[in-house]
């Protein structure tokens, strides 16, 4: 038996991708915000470290070299071979939402990262791929939970909370909150230049709001 763990750190900042706006939501980001729902790229991850078959690490470890070269689908076919002999796991089902979120596939994205979640609901960094589903599905409300989920067990996780001021701005319009989590985000993260640009923003906006 060998230890079952991502091969990577495993809270990498996950993506925070740009959203298609459903008909009948609010209207889509500013100019001045748009970058602000692409700021991060997807990262593979995982974090449980239990024992597991040497060949299911194999297996793993190969379609993490997969995903991370593009090769999703060849990602993909192990992932789900993986989950079938190491269904108790979070990672597998994790990385499986990522790929098939990059892949267009938003069902199979959902799919994935609620079994995931099955196994632990405080999970964060399945709770922020969740949010990242939802928010890509338009499901604002459902994405701020996820977040708010991943924050209850771990509030000093950082993509956590730098996703959730970007909903909060974009997505939502609540400034308070995203004023608070871009706060919070650019004190534990103070290499990340943007964010104290975004806060200026939305300090600006707040400030026009009362006049």
């Amino acid at each position: 038996m060998t230890h079952f763990t991502a091969p990577h750190s495993p809270f990498g900042l996950l993506a925070a991708m740009a959203v298609l706006m459903l008909a009948g939501c609010a209207v889509g980001p500013s100019p001045n915000q748009a970058g602000r729902a692409e700021s991060d790229k997807s990262a593979f991850t995982g974090h449980e470290k239990v024992d597991v078959d040497a060949d299911v690490r194999s297996d793993f470890e190969a379609a993490m070299r997969h995903l991370r070269a593009g090769e999703y689908e060849k990602g993909v076919e192990l992932l789900s071979s993986v989950t079938q002999r190491a269904p108790g796991h979070t990672a597998p089902y994790i990385n499986l939402a990522i790929a098939y979120r990059r892949m267009g596939k938003l069902p199979a994205a959902e799919e994935s990262i609620k079994k995931a979640l099955r196994l632990d609901p405080v999970h964060p960094v399945a709770n922020v791929e969740y949010g990242l589903i939802c928010r890509k599905t338009g499901k604002f409300a459902e994405a701020r939970k996820a977040y708010e989920q991943a924050l209850t067990r771990h509030p000093g996780f950082l993509p956590a909370r730098k996703n959730l001021g970007i909903l909060c701005d974009i997505y939502l319009g609540d400034l308070d909150c995203a004023l608070s989590h871009y706060r919070t985000y650019s004190a534990g993260a103070p290499d990340d230049k943007n964010v104290p640009i975004w806060i200026a923003d939305v300090e600006k906006r707040l400030d026009q709001q009362k006049r």
